[in-house]
């Protein structure tokens, strides 16, 4: 295969492999492209099914089962169909990281591009590793230590899609969980700041005026442009990534244009 990195801190285009005939071989070197590239697109996967989507996300981590789902007594494994028009809103168009409000949130993401609009449709994602690299020292020493509690958000496009009673069913189950504001990679030990706008809702350990101007100012500083890679979709591309030092977001131009991508997330 062939590895060619598409932006100064993330995202790497690779090409010359067909993901579902992928060898053990190939699979190592995905696992380690990723760790250094963070975001990966492989053009040209037209002919991948869900079920062979599903089988190449496995390769990375164990299935895992949104809160929704579980709530709804979800006991196959499959990918999930977004589909966007104008009977169905989008509503990934906000900066975050999938779940975070989950005490054991997914940590890898794949997406395939099924439909996409005639124009926009972009998906933006940012490195957490960048962000927290550029803070000063004074803020790095500042952070750490600390916890932030993730939650739902407003809800409203949870409310919208799944109705009130599963969404309240859903926080029953997973109300919400405690992360560090900065995290450390397992696998490449690098720190990384683990807030986003959409779900981190505060800082345990600071009073509320406080939270809220510091996670103002990092959920800002994340999605700087510098840190960032802004994919511009084919149908047939697939892309996977690591949901742990990334924020991303759905660009939602095209509305009220269709636009359908699937989606299979491990842990």
């Amino acid at each position: 295969m062939n590895i060619s990195p598409v932006a100064g801190h993330l995202g790497a285009i690779v090409e010359d492999i067909d993901l579902t005939a992928a060898t053990a071989a190939d699979i190592d070197a995905i696992k380690a492209a990723i760790a250094e590239h963070l975001v990966l697109i492989f053009p040209g996967q037209g002919a991948m099914t869900d079920q062979q989507q599903v089988a190449f996300t496995l390769n990375f981590g164990d299935p895992y089962f949104h809160p929704i789902a579980r709530a709804l007594g979800a006991s196959e494994f499959k990918a999930g169909h977004i589909v966007d028009d104008v009977d169905h809103p989008p509503f990934q168009d906000k900066w975050h990281t999938d779940v975070s409000w989950d005490p054991e949130p997914p940590v890898f993401g794949c997406l395939r591009m099924v439909e996409r609009p005639d124009r926009g449709g972009d998906t933006v994602f940012a490195s957490t590793y960048a962000a927290y690299d550029a803070l000063s020292d004074a803020m790095k020493s500042a952070l750490d230590g600390l916890t932030a509690w993730h939650d739902l958000g407003e809800e409203v496009s949870f409310r919208s899609k799944a109705g009130d009673e599963i969404v309240d069913k859903t926080l029953a189950l997973v109300p919400g969980a405690n992360h560090p504001v900065v995290e450390v990679h397992p696998v490449t030990g690098k720190k990384y700041l683990n807030v986003n706008a959409e779900f981190t809702s505060h800082i345990n350990e600071m009073t509320k005026a406080e939270s809220r101007a510091i996670l103002d100012f990092l959920t800002a500083h994340c999605t700087n442009p510098n840190f960032a890679l802004r994919w511009t979709w084919t149908e047939g591309d697939v892309v996977l990534w690591d949901e742990r030092p990334t924020l991303h977001f759905a660009v939602a131009d095209y509305y009220p244009q269709r636009r359908e991508i699937i989606r299979v997330n491990v842990r």
